[in-house]
């Protein structure tokens, strides 16, 4: 649905359903005068929050025209239903986007849940879970390396809250409980991508035309997926520690491949990794690694696809005083067959190196008893010389409100690098938000 209403009418649509919520929390309050409202509490119809966002770009994109970055005003609304077995859930995000100048509806969940043993003996080991939901597992902060479930980076870098980075999708997962271990396998039958950079809020680098490029894109028929989605994990906790291994078998999330035609598309993938985390001196210590096989192009001489890869990930965690805690990572992505990727490229001038390493900073500060909360995250190449620092701050001094701003910025060397790219796409944003 698109420009079909004006940003005054979903501010209206807002606040009618805010205020008959209320109502009709007031109205059950009243009927419950009697004897029995002590035995019963009465909850409300739905739950959410109301939630207007704003944010601009630092300079001009020569690419894009205008400054706006962040123009929401959402509604979320939240619903659960306890079955005698089982839930359904229901989260949905009804906005308009002012950037795009479209009202757009965003079901982040519409779920049903419940354990098997209704059904046979044998199910009370498992769970299942069916519909649209939001998945995630691996252990990285903002680094994905067996996590290949959908992410929405539009929305990351606009400065949107953290929640809006895992998209969802619409997935069966079945969960198994067991003395050996825990295992999760989850099946997307329609392959869910991330909501990719496409040039819609921000322009990306093209090797091809050796600058940065929009207006958006959409990869369409016949070059998306039609095969399903598999991904596993088994984990199991060896005294402190939690262990856990992966398997994916679908497509790369984002459309990193070109047809000779020059048509984006989403290349074949298989990914095969494993994790630890374990509590070391006084935090937390991670690892993760997960060894990206493209099916399309096994031998790595397509200079169009995606080479194999060894991604690494190691982390540490710790609350160096009182409400502050401090992290750091590093990442190392290891590309395969790089010789053959240099003898076949097309633009070797922008070719990535061989292995690209990426350092990350974390610091959270809690002051005045918890209310405000300052976040600064910053991602740094020392084989690329860019990065992107995520400053962010957000004060809540009772339950009812929020407000938020914070300051995405890129910055490096070269202008094809990967954080650097967005350079023109730095910028500054603020929230507000109401819990009803």
């Amino acid at each position: 649905m698109k420009k079909s209403l004006s940003p005054i009418s979903v501010l209206a649509m807002i606040l009618l359903l805010v205020s008959l919520n209320t109502r009709a929390q007031t109205t059950e309050d009243e009927w419950d005068m009697g004897d029995w409202s002590e035995e019963e509490e009465a909850s409300p119809l739905f739950a959410g929050f109301v939630d207007i966002s704003v944010g601009n770009r630092f300079t001009s994109d020569p690419a894009i025209d205008g400054a706006k970055t962040l123009r929401d005003i959402r509604l979320q609304v939240q619903w659960e239903k306890l079955l005698s077995e089982s839930s359904l859930t229901v989260t949905s995000d009804l906005y308009y986007d002012g950037v795009l100048d479209q009202v757009k509806l965003n079901v982040r969940e519409f779920a049903w849940q419940g354990r098997l043993d209704s059904i046979a003996q044998w199910g009370k080991n498992f769970d299942l879970k069916l519909g649209q939901q939001v998945l995630t597992w691996g252990t990285g902060d903002y680094l994905f390396l067996n996590d290949l479930f959908p992410k929405d980076y539009q929305s990351f870098f606009a400065g949107r809250n953290d929640d809006y980075l895992k998209a969802p999708s619409l997935s069966a997962k079945l969960s198994g409980f067991f003395d050996w271990g825990n295992m999760d396998f989850v099946i997307t039958p329609e392959f869910a991508a991330d909501n990719y950079i496409n040039g819609d809020y921000f322009s990306f680098f093209s090797a091809s035309f050796g600058t940065n490029i929009a207006p958006g894109f959409d990869v369409k028929s016949p070059y998306l997926p039609e095969s399903p989605e598999y991904a596993l994990r088994y984990y199991k906790s060896i005294g402190s520690s939690e262990i856990a291994i992966y398997g994916y078998d679908g497509f790369h999330k984002s459309p990193s491949s070109l047809t000779s035609e020059g048509q984006a598309y989403f290349s074949k993938l298989n990914v095969y990794g494993a994790s630890v985390v374990s509590p070391a001196f006084a935090g937390l210590i991670k690892a993760e690694f997960a060894y990206y096989a493209s099916k399309d192009d096994s031998q790595g001489s397509e200079p169009l696809i995606p080479n194999d890869q060894s991604r690494y990930l190691v982390g540490y965690e710790q609350e160096v005083i009182k409400d502050l805690t401090a992290s750091i990572q590093w990442y190392l992505e290891h590309t395969h067959d790089y010789s053959e990727l240099k003898l076949n490229s097309l633009t070797p001038e922008y070719d990535p190196n061989r292995s690209r390493i990426v350092v990350t900073q974390q610091f959270i500060y809690r002051l005045m008893q918890q209310t405000l909360t300052i976040n600064a995250f910053n991602f740094y190449s020392t084989s690329d010389h860019d990065g992107f620092l995520k400053l962010r701050a957000d004060y809540s001094p009772v339950d009812q409100w929020q407000v938020a701003a914070g300051i995405n910025l890129f910055y490096g060397d070269d202008n094809h690098t990967f954080y650097n790219q967005f350079e023109d796409a730095s910028n500054l944003y603020a929230s507000f938000k109401y819990f009803y």
